[in-house]
């Protein structure tokens, strides 16, 4: 989190709810002013509404008594009815707003957050289910900011107001309602609890066939070639079925919920009509002969008895909203509790950064006791030893030594390593991460791309280049045959997968990126996994050409012997070994 963002801390009041609820009324806070005025067109509306309840009342019994009306008081519960409707639409349009501002910012808040964790986003889930979390269930959020915020004021404001115009006129009726209310509000509760363990299931379910949907796409010609599409589709299917089961889940809990809610206040209306019948014949068995209210009280009383559960009807129908929200939100903290964001965690205090200028140093790299423990486990062993400006090094080991937590320390994702890192004479934690990051090119062992064109990828993130300059890209990455063989050359287009291209091609399209970037720094994870031994010694080849002058950290296993680097290093769980090596010019 930036630290010039500013969040709302927490009260104590806030500190009783739970960590979900928490996290919603912070963002909610975040849109104060909106909702400060919709409770202002919620009062307006509320005062609109018993005025325009007594006037029709007042019209209503002229009406049947002396056979003639009132024209200014017609008139005024014309106007009530008018400022209703406008406030109405007031406080929904306010209430979207609110809402759309609230996802908008959180959606950037946790893209940013993702982009900051880098590679460590995978340890929270796949990027599937994370793509479903910062779409589908930041949108779950909707309804509770646009519906159930607001009308949790509506729901405490209008009956409380319709209670105090009705105490003067009947205690039965205000009876009536103070007993049946309570009832509605329970079951709600009771039903919104269930929906919520629903709503949970149900994003674990979506979140999974996310994430089978991936990777059959991305593994399907493999099953083709290996008779196995059929079970996968079968296990897609089972996904995609247990999924439409929790959905039907949720929907028959909010059908339940309304149904319920609808039941208990068409009895209470029921009653109220009931009382006011009976007593206008003065059959009440209580006062027989008498007649407890007059026939304009009477009207009152029945107009304002389904304003008094309206609110309350809403507020249940709402209420799964809530739970919704509350399962959403928790897996979206998941997200941006994971890790703090590297630059509120390494960097000093502001105004303290270090910039990245050239030193005495002989050394760009330097590592002492450079290792990451975590779990109790180690992530890599101690490493000491450093990297000279324009030196070109192999590392190679086992898989899980740690070759690849080098790569993200360095990168700046991660920050809980122990030891000692330096660039030039300066640790890594008080650096300019952005400065820092500026220099390097990063090749991971799977190269990722965005659905657009060739030349949309190559020149994503950075200053758009001359048309000269990416030509001689494609050239020195000896792109520029098969891009050129291409029916639209540079502007074929290319799926996040890089389909239509080879593995190779993808590895060399990814060199001509760290080209047109002017790095020079590269970090390099695996480039020849995957690709036969003839397409990795000309991926190889084409990196000792175009690499010559660069600070190179290729990390690898022993599959694919680099001949032509500076240095080669062997990373074991012991540590760091310096192989003898000959460089070749």
């Amino acid at each position: 989190m930036s630290k010039r963002e500013k969040v709302p801390k927490p009260t104590k009041q806030k500190r009783l709810k739970t960590p979900e609820m928490a996290f919603l009324n912070e963002w909610a806070d975040c849109q104060s002013k909106r909702y400060r005025l919709v409770q202002l067109l919620g009062i307006v509306f509320t005062v609109s509404l018993v005025v325009q309840a007594w006037t029709l009342a007042n019209v209503f019994s002229d009406l049947v008594i002396t056979g003639t009306f009132s024209v200014s008081l017609l008139l005024m519960a014309l106007s009530a009815l008018f400022i209703r409707a406008l406030t109405s639409f007031g406080r929904e349009r306010l209430s979207a707003g609110a809402s759309r501002s609230i996802r908008y910012s959180l959606r950037t808040k946790i893209i940013d957050h993702l982009t900051q964790l880098g590679p460590s986003r995978l340890r929270i889930d796949e990027d599937a289910a994370l793509s479903t979390r910062v779409y589908e269930q930041v949108d779950a959020l909707d309804d509770y900011f646009s519906r159930y915020k607001p009308q949790l004021f509506m729901v405490s404001l209008i009956p409380c107001v319709i209670l105090l115009a009705v105490l003067p006129v009947s205690l039965i009726a205000f009876g009536i309602f103070m007993i049946t209310a309570p009832l509605v509000i329970v079951f709600m509760i009771f039903v919104g609890y269930k929906a919520a363990q629903a709503n949970r299931r149900q994003f674990r379910v979506l979140a999974m066939l996310s994430n089978q949907f991936m990777d059959l796409n991305q593994g399907l010609a493999e099953l083709k070639r290996l008779g196995r599409s059929a079970h996968a589709k079968q296990r897609l299917g089972d996904s995609a079925s247990a999924y439409q089961r929790t959905t039907m889940g949720v929907l028959r809990l909010a059908f339940l919920s309304t149904a319920t809610l609808e039941l208990f206040a068409s009895l209470s209306i029921a009653m109220i009509a009931l009382y006011l019948g009976l007593g206008l014949l003065e059959q009440l068995p209580w006062a027989k002969g008498e007649a407890p209210v007059t026939l304009t009280q009477a009207f009152f009383l029945l107009l304002l008895a389904p304003e008094f559960y309206l609110p309350l009807r809403q507020l249940g129908n709402d209420y799964h909203a809530k739970q919704k929200a509350e399962a959403a939100a928790t897996a979206l903290l998941e997200i941006l509790v994971t890790q703090q964001q590297p630059a509120e965690v390494n960097l000093p205090a502001q105004g303290t950064h270090l910039s990245l200028v050239k030193t005495q140093s002989s050394s760009l790299l330097t590592f002492h006791q450079l290792s990451w423990q975590e779990a109790g486990r180690s992530r890599l062993a101690p490493i000491t030893n450093q990297i000279r400006e324009g030196e070109r090094i192999w590392l190679s080991g086992e898989s899980g030594v740690g070759k690849s937590s080098l790569l993200h320390l360095l990168l700046g994702f991660e920050t809980g390593y122990q030891g000692e890192c330096f660039v030039y004479d300066k640790s890594l934690d008080a650096v300019d991460l952005t400065a820092w990051r500026s220099r390097l090119a990063w090749l991971p062992q799977t190269p990722e791309w965005v659905n657009g064109s060739i030349r949309q990828n190559l020149v994503l993130g950075i200053q758009p280049p001359s048309e000269q300059a990416l030509r001689d890209a494609l050239e020195k990455s000896q792109c520029a045959d098969f891009v050129d063989a291409l029916p639209n050359g540079m502007e074929s287009k290319l799926t996040e997968l890089g389909a239509g291209l080879s593995g190779g091609q993808m590895q060399r399209l990814s060199i001509a990126r760290a080209l047109l970037s002017n790095a020079d720094v590269w970090l390099l994870d695996e480039p020849c996994s995957g690709l036969d031994e003839d397409t990795a010694n000309a991926v190889l080849d084409t990196l000792n050409r175009v690499s010559k002058g660069k600070t190179l950290l290729v990390v690898s296993h022993d599959t694919h012997p680099i001949s032509w680097v500076d240095r080669h290093w062997n990373l074991t769980h012991g540590g760091l070994h310096e192989q003898s090596h000959q460089a070749i010019a």
